[in-house]
Order: C-alpha cells, then sequence, then structure tokens
C-alpha cells in the first residue's frame, strides 16, 4: 500500500503515550507526512466527545475526522454526521440493573456529555482523571438519547446478567470497563462509514490499535496494525504488528509500508 487515503488510530496505547501523556515525536511527524500525502487522519475511540477535550491541541488540528464512542458518534470537520442512539428500553433496563446492584455507570449523549449515574467511586474517577484530565459529573440519567454506556465490574455473573438484558444493543467486554452501545455502532463499522462519507472503500483505509475493542476494526481495514504492546487478539486479527507506541511504533510502520518518506531527524 502506497498511499493510505484514510488512516484512523486509536488513541490510548496507539496514538497516545500515557509514560509521555503526550503523541511521540515521531508519530506527529508521521501524522504530518501522512496529511502531506493526501491522507485524511481520523481518531477511531471508544472515547466519548467530551474526553477529547483535553488531547494536545497539535493533534486535534491535525485531525480530520473522529469516531467516537466506540463507533456511536461520526464527526467529520467537526460536524456530526452520524449518530448510534442505543435503544431507551435497553438503557432503562442495563441502568436499572447497575442501580439494584450498585454498580458504578457512566454514559455519555449525542454531543459528549458525560456523567456518572450514582454508586459514584473515587478510585474510577482518579482512573478517568488520569486517563483524560477531566472528572465526570454525577447526575442521573432522565431518559435522554445516550451512545454509550460504561458500568464497572469484573464479576461474570454480572456481565452476563446485563448481557440477556439486551434486546437491541451490542455488549463490548472488557476487563473492567464494560461498554453498552446500539448495535450498529463499533470502530470497524464507524471506520467504513466515515471513510464511505469521504469516498473511499475498505481497501483504502489502514488503522492502527492495541485492545480487544481494536479487532474488527483492524481485520476490516485495508492494512490492519496492532502495536507491539497489544494484546493478542489485536496481533492476531492484524496483517502487521507494529513497534511499541513508545519505540516509534507508528512511524515505523508508515515508513515500511511507504506510506511516507524517510525524516532524518525523527526523535523517540
Amino acid at each position: 500500500m502506497s498511499k493510505a487515503r484514510a488512516v484512523f488510530f486509536d488513541i490510548d496505547h496507539t496514538l497516545f503515550s500515557h509514560t509521555l501523556h503526550d503523541v511521540p515525536a515521531s508519530a506527529y511527524t508521521a501524522l504530518e507526512k501522512l496529511k502531506e500525502n493526501g491522507s485524511q487522519i481520523a481518531l477511531c475511540t471508544s472515547r466519548a466527545v467530551e474526553e477529547l477535550v483535553n488531547l494536545p491541541q497539535k493533534l486535534r488540528d491535525m485531525l480530520d475526522g473522529i469516531v467516537c464512542a466506540q463507533g456511536g458518534v461520526i464527526i467529520d470537520h467537526g460536524q456530526i454526521i452520524a449518530a448510534k442512539i442505543i435503544d431507551e428500553g435497553d438503557a432503562e433496563r442495563v441502568i436499572d440493573y447497575c442501580r439494584r446492584n450498585e454498580l458504578v455507570i457512566r454514559y455519555s449523549g449525542v454531543h459528549g456529555e458525560n456523567s456518572h449515574d450514582q454508586h459514584y467511586k473515587q478510585e474510577i474517577s482518579d482512573l478517568f482523571y488520569f486517563l483524560y484530565k477531566m472528572r465526570p459529573g454525577q447526575t442521573l440519567w432522565k431518559h435522554q438519547p445516550l451512545v454509550n454506556i460504561i458500568f464497572y465490574t469484573k464479576d461474570a455473573v454480572h456481565v452476563e446478567a446485563i448481557r440477556a438484558l439486551l434486546e437491541h444493543s451490542h455488549l463490548m467486554v472488557m476487563h473492567f470497563a464494560n461498554e453498552v452501545t446500539a448495535a450498529d455502532a463499533n470502530k470497524a463499522s464507524g471506520m467504513l462509514e466515515l471513510a464511505a462519507h469521504w469516498g473511499f472503500d475498505a481497501a483504502q483505509t489502514v488503522a492502527f490499535g492495541d485492545g480487544y475493542n481494536d479487532v474488527e476494526m483492524i481485520r476490516r481495514a485495508g492494512l490492519g496494525v496492532a502495536m507491539g504492546n497489544g494484546c493478542d487478539e489485536a496481533k492476531q486479527a492484524a496483517d502487521y504488528v507494529a513497534d511499541d507506541v513508545d519505540r516509534d511504533g507508528i512511524y515505523k510502520t508508515c515508513l515500511h509500508f511507504g506510506l511516507i518518506e524517510e525524516e532524518n531527524h525523527a526523535e523517540n
């Protein structure tokens, strides 16, 4: 693949290093070169819109699009072009179950409004702040449209009970932070919908990811890349396994596939 028309990046541990609390310099160089070559650059993330505001301004200025909330919201140059709303009945059943069982839940609306419902726990707030440099509020859900619901538990009994409640929605199990979205919302479908909006087919896309929720995106992209620091499932789905995020994985991969040309002064 000598020219990628649309390149999609997961954020955490893929494009964004939590060692540096920033995008590595070499990755910025890769993004700049990709844009110079005419590629569209997009994030493809489980973060809600509100959770993107504290990303580095330099990164945000480079973006042509964003697929966020696990494919629940698709944005083209600052404009929402699609939103996948969770079935209200499913949302009500999940939130009621979590309230009755004292599980921490966090939900997001179409425009990124983000809140804990109840049973707020400081350790989860602290984790949220570490990742996003902000703390969500705490307000009860009042039947407003939601694009994702995250409930926090490692207990398989709770996970399976919630799965059984869903009639029209999808559950992504992620070890601790488990996410409910609309049935047609996921990173892969969001990537392909935004690419199609730009006039590109799947063969013209590249996707970089590291996590279990990146697997289908990596598998369905024209070129699917798993980070070296990623999970085994992502690596097995990938066409290519890059070096780690902190070892210039994105920059080296773009060079390897001829997506960009050599930059003599790339830094770690």
